[in-house]
């Protein structure tokens, strides 16, 4: 495709959901507007900044790129060579971003876009980093930044200062090396949610860490897929997503910690499965950390790329409210298949998706990176 897209012909593609709802017909139309074939291996993140009009992606070939997503263009490329990089977030700070290491240490580096220079290191964690999130727009209070590791701790930070303003390593009662660790911060920036060890989720007051989850829950571990990704559905945060790593999407109450749902990308042989006794690592990696399950904006639908390279949505705004509703008389979980696939495909299997905040559009990676539309 031609690498240039009159701005006002990619705006008349999309629709601001703030004006316009994501009608279950909109969702079922979105095809891909855009393909970039910038990259030599696959894409491991993707972000949004607040305002919907950047996005940045990191990549197994060790490239950070930045796209303007008003004009449809790349805008820059850098790389990190020396120390990898993964789940990059863009920061509050204009212009800047943040993302872990995969190589040489674990540090979080804080690096100026506009620059390409590092304006700090985040240093503490000793082993893999697996989560990487910025504090939601708009929340008060709320450290910059979470972050969960391999060496069983949950690390807040301010983008001012180099160490960690809190550091938490929950009670594990499954070995985290075993069963991974992902936390994620609620819409409101005043909970954080930790699966830890694959065996346990716990919710976190904020502002008392220290005294440990006011809410816990087990989970299922015999079964051998580990957590890859924790995140909250928007904008209520009423339910909480985690992908796991045999390729299936466990949906639980944010207030209950109940299970609402198991949706499933049903493609046999895609996810062999795990062994619950070997390092969960390899796993989380081999399952991209759950970068490729990503919400609507408004709640209306979750989206998830499929080792076929398609994407496949599922419109769960009915089910899971009439399941909140029935908190008192809870029922079993349902299994939800998808709804659709979207018109087009990757050449590869799908390793990050992100839907934009502000706009109705989402951008997908594989090898390739792919913006998404309604006609």
């Amino acid at each position: 495709m031609d690498p240039e897209i009159d701005p006002e012909t990619l705006a008349a593609l999309r629709r601001d959901p703030l004006r316009q709802a994501l009608t279950g017909r909109a969702l079922r139309s979105f095809q891909m507007a855009k393909v970039f074939s910038d990259n030599k291996a696959a894409v491991t993140s993707l972000d949004y900044d607040g305002s919907g009009t950047r996005c940045i992606t990191t990549s197994r070939d060790e490239s950070l790129r930045i796209y303007d997503c008003e004009r449809g263009v790349r805008a820059q490329v850098s790389y990190s060579k020396k120390y990898g990089c993964n789940l990059a977030q863009f920061t509050a700070q204009a212009g800047c971003a943040a993302y872990a290491s995969t190589k040489i240490n674990d540090t979080i580096r804080y690096l100026s876009c506009d620059t390409n220079q590092y304006i700090r290191y985040f240093v503490g964690h000793r082993a893999a980093v697996t989560s990487l999130q910025r504090a939601p727009d708009g929340a008060a209070g709320a450290p910059a930044l979470l972050s969960a590791a391999m060496d069983g701790s949950v690390r807040l930070w301010d983008l001012d200062r180099p160490d960690a303003v809190c550091a938490l390593e929950p009670p594990a009662p499954g070995s985290v090396a075993r069963g991974g660790i992902a936390a994620a911060y609620d819409p409101s920036g005043a909970v954080v949610a930790v699966a830890v060890g694959s065996a346990e989720l716990q919710l976190y007051d904020v502002r008392e860490l220290a005294r440990g989850p006011f809410l816990s829950a087990p989970m299922d571990r015999a079964r051998g897929a580990a957590v890859a990704r924790v995140q909250f559905v928007p904008p209520a945060g009423d339910c909480i997503l985690l992908a796991m790593t045999d390729g299936t999407i466990a949906a639980r109450d944010a207030f209950s910690l109940r299970p609402l749902a198991t949706l499933s990308r049903a493609e046999p042989g895609a996810h062999p499965p795990a062994d619950p006794e070997a390092p969960v690592l390899g796993e989380m990696r081999r399952a991209f950390l759950g970068q490729n399950v990503t919400a609507t904006p408004d709640g209306r639908a979750i989206v998830a790329g499929c080792a076929s390279g398609g994407v496949a949505f599922w419109d769960t705004a009915r089910v899971l409210a009439q399941d909140h509703h029935h908190h008192n008389h809870p029922g079993p979980a349902r299994h939800l298949d998808p709804d659709g696939v979207w018109s087009g495909s990757h050449d590869g299997p799908v390793s990050a998706c992100a839907f934009n905040p502000c706009f109705l559009e989402c951008v997908t990676g594989s090898d390739s990176l792919a913006l998404w539309t309604t006609p």
